[in-house]
């Protein structure tokens, strides 16, 4: 069975207006160490290869993605995708549904309120269980989620995914 995996980036820095803009922010030590949690986690599940990752081209995001990838010891390919920056929830479907068959696991690492609400929205049901119920009130700095895809990534929707687990710092 696939796994797709959605991702929030760990603790950044506030944002203030600069020349760089929202995009320059950069994880914090706090949000660093959550990066290497979540990856050391994630080297703890039994993933189907090959693994591709869609990240957001925010400086948040790909620092997450590195500090993910750097303390699971995963082998993986990392895509920047300029889309998942202002993602809307029918983007994330396309970019799932357009992964090619051969990929084992997906992890998309984005920004909040999309991850979370595309998280809610797959989940569905499964958000009453004790182990997704806190995804309603918020989805947490460095939130995984896991589910399973049965099928192919062309057919992933709320009534196709079997939720798994959700990870946190």
């Amino acid at each position: 069975m696939r796994r797709l995996l959605l991702l929030r980036h760990a603790e950044a820095v506030p944002h203030v207006l600069t020349e760089k803009g929202d995009r320059a922010r950069a994880l914090t030590p706090k949000g660093q160490e959550q990066a290497a949690s979540i990856g050391r986690q994630l080297s703890t599940l039994d993933l189907p290869s090959p693994i591709r990752i869609l990240c957001s081209p925010a400086i948040r995001t790909r620092q997450t993605a590195q500090g993910v990838l750097a303390a699971s010891d995963t082998d993986a390919s990392l895509e920047i995708e300029d889309s998942l920056y202002s993602a809307t929830a029918d983007d994330l479907y396309g970019l799932i549904h357009a992964t090619p068959e051969t990929v084992g696991t997906l992890l998309i690492v984005g920004h909040n309120p999309t991850i979370g609400d595309f998280a809610c929205d797959l989940l569905g049901l499964a958000l009453q269980s004790a182990r997704f119920s806190t995804l309603y009130r918020s989805y947490p700095l460095a939130g995984l989620t896991v589910l399973g895809v049965p099928g192919q990534w062309l057919d992933v929707r709320p009534s196709t995914i079997q939720p798994i687990t959700l990870l946190q710092s």
